[in-house]
Formats: structure tokens, C-alpha cells, sequence
């Protein structure tokens, strides 16, 4: 198998905390998905549910803070 890189964006539908966007390294990319909406949007308590959207990774690096490069 092949691995990928996947970013992710944790979005709080109350608005109350800031979006999140990770990044992960992984085998199966349907799969990770669908266990992260599960984790997250159906298992969580009310006050802790989030929405998973799909980021880019230059979402990620400015999220991060990355400083682009010239080229």
C-alpha cells in the first residue's frame, strides 16, 4: 500500500472554538474519513461535536503559519 498525505479542517458549528486543520499520513483515505466523521460528528457529546471538512495542504501551511518561499 501507498500511503498519502490528507489535511483535514475541525470546524466547531457553535462557533465558539477557532477551526482546526491537521494534517495525517495515511493508508486508506476513504476510511480515515469516514472514522474521523464518526469520532467526531457521531460519537461526541453535543457540546464537543465538530464538522470535518477536507483542507488543502496551503491551508494547512497557513494555518501553521508557514512562510511561503520565493521562488
Amino acid at each position: 500500500m501507498i500511503t498519502q498525505d490528507i489535511y483535514i479542517r475541525l470546524v466547531d458549528p457553535t462557533g465558539k472554538r477557532k477551526p482546526v486543520v491537521n494534517h495525517h499520513r495515511v493508508w486508506d483515505r476513504q476510511r480515515f474519513i469516514t472514522a474521523q466523521k464518526a469520532l467526531h460528528e457521531v460519537k461526541a457529546k453535543p457540546d464537543d461535536k465538530l464538522i470535518v471538512e477536507m483542507a488543502t495542504e496551503a491551508d494547512y501551511r497557513s494555518f501553521m503559519g508557514y512562510k511561503e518561499q520565493a521562488a
